[in-house]
C-alpha cells in the first residue's frame, strides 16, 4: 500500500523523537483498553463474572451480563479509534499497534523517507525510504 505524503506534515528527527513519549503514552492507553475486551487476554471485563455465570444457559442473568459486555466492548472501541484519530491526527502512521511500528514522514536529501520506531526502542533508530517499508530500514 503506497503512502500519500501531499498535504502531509513532515518531521525533523528531533520533533519525531518529542513525540516519542507522547506516543508510547497513547499506545500504552490502547493496550489497556484492548485487554479490557480481548477475551483470549483473560480480560478483566470477562473475568468479573462472565465465566461464573456462563453455566446458566441462557437465563436472563447471562443474557443481560453478556449485553453489558458488548455495550462495555462497544464503549472501549470507540475510545481507541479516538486515540488512533489523535496519532493520526499529529501526522504520525501508525503501522502496527501490537508492537508500536510508527512511521514518521521526513524528507533527506529531497527525497520523501519515513523515521521508523517501534514501542521497544526508546527513541528513533532508524529511517527508510518511503517504497522500502520496514525490510528496508537503515540506522540513522
Amino acid at each position: 500500500m503506497e503512502v500519500v505524503l501531499s498535504d502531509q506534515q513532515y518531521f525533523s528527527l528531533a520533533e519525531a523523537n518529542e513525540l516519542i513519549p507522547w506516543l508510547k503514552d497513547k499506545l500504552e492507553e490502547i493496550y489497556t483498553l484492548a485487554f479490557n475486551v480481548t477475551p483470549d487476554s483473560g480480560s478483566r471485563i470477562l473475568k468479573r463474572g462472565l465465566t461464573s455465570e456462563i453455566h446458566t444457559n441462557g437465563t436472563s442473568k447471562s443474557v443481560d451480563h453478556l449485553s453489558g459486555l458488548q455495550k462495555d466492548k462497544e464503549k472501549v472501541e470507540k475510545e481507541i479509534e479516538g486515540i488512533l484519530v489523535d496519532i493520526k491526527e499529529k501526522g504520525i502512521i501508525l503501522r502496527n499497534i501490537e508492537n508500536g511500528l510508527s512511521d514518521f514522514p521526513s524528507v533527506k536529501e529531497g527525497e520523501d523517507i519515513f523515521y521508523c520506531w517501534t514501542a521497544e526502542e526508546t527513541q528513533i533508530q532508524y529511517w527508510h525510504y518511503r517504497y522500502e517499508g520496514y525490510s528496508g530500514r537503515k540506522p540513522i
